[in-house]
């Protein structure tokens, strides 16, 4: 009777490793990274879009384009080139990697003020094709960057993470320079999620959710079979078939 009782109180158990954040007391403050804005880097894509009550200047840093949804927009794309540079109308090459979205703003505006080619302009930059992807027991896929900062638990609350997925040990993938470099996050300590280098996610950081001991030995023919309470209670039944039969 112990024996069956203490199989049912492991299948009632309630897993420790779901909940986020586990070690997370009331009003505890948490510092977070000053920073986390994204930055340009090289092959980067932008729009920038010009606004002047100058038609004349309008027309020249603006072209109409088709959006995604048919409808038309002005502003021009731009690819941040090798050398880390943009080639602007009449200002030329001007440098943009490592500056943030409102620095670049600020800068065009500054140079197209100071040479009086339109001391009234408004400069607004917008991502164009910046993402980051989720793989594994997540909710996978490709996602767009539309914002100047995303954290980790952003990223994966846009489709969260599997019931079966690992969350000890997420994986994010980024690269600095001309390397790969691997961090682990745990979600379910505070601690590491927010003093993690990677808290905030940048362009093309690749995040992997991998899938718990239930989930791969489910994958397998039988293979969570031996786990099961069920298992062990036809195991124990048996043993007590053949005791009682031995005895008579």
């Amino acid at each position: 009777m112990l024996f069956f009782a203490l199989l049912a109180m492991a299948a009632c158990r309630t897993p420790q490793d779901i909940a986020y954040l586990q070690d997370v007391k009331e009003y505890e403050e948490i510092p977070t990274p000053h920073d986390g804005y994204i930055r340009f880097k090289k092959g980067d894509k932008m729009q920038i879009n010009v606004h002047s009550r100058d038609e004349k200047m309008r027309e020249l840093f603006n072209i109409k384009s088709t959006n995604s949804a048919g409808g038309t927009q002005n502003g021009q794309s731009y690819t941040v080139g090798a050398d880390g540079t943009i080639d602007f109308p009449v200002l030329g090459k001007i440098t943009v990697e490592g500056l943030t979205r409102e620095e670049v703003g600020a800068s065009i505006k500054g140079m197209l003020v100071n040479t009086d080619l339109c001391r009234d302009a408004i400069v607004n930059v917008t991502f164009t094709d910046m993402t980051f992807s989720v793989l594994g027991n997540a909710g996978t896929g490709v996602k767009q960057i539309t914002k100047d900062r995303i954290t980790i638990m952003e990223a994966l609350a846009m489709g969260d993470l599997n019931i079966d997925g690992l969350r000890k040990n997420i994986l994010v993938m980024r690269q600095e320079g001309d390397k790969q470099v691997a961090y682990r996050v745990d979600v379910t300590q505070a601690k590491s999620v927010y003093s993690s280098p990677v808290y905030y996610i940048q362009q093309n950081d690749v995040i992997y959710v991998e899938p718990n001991d239930k989930f791969k030995r489910n994958s397998t023919v039988m293979g969570s079979t031996a786990f099961t309470p069920t298992f062990w209670i036809s195991m124990g039944t048996l043993a007590m078939s053949l005791v009682l039969m031995f005895v008579k």
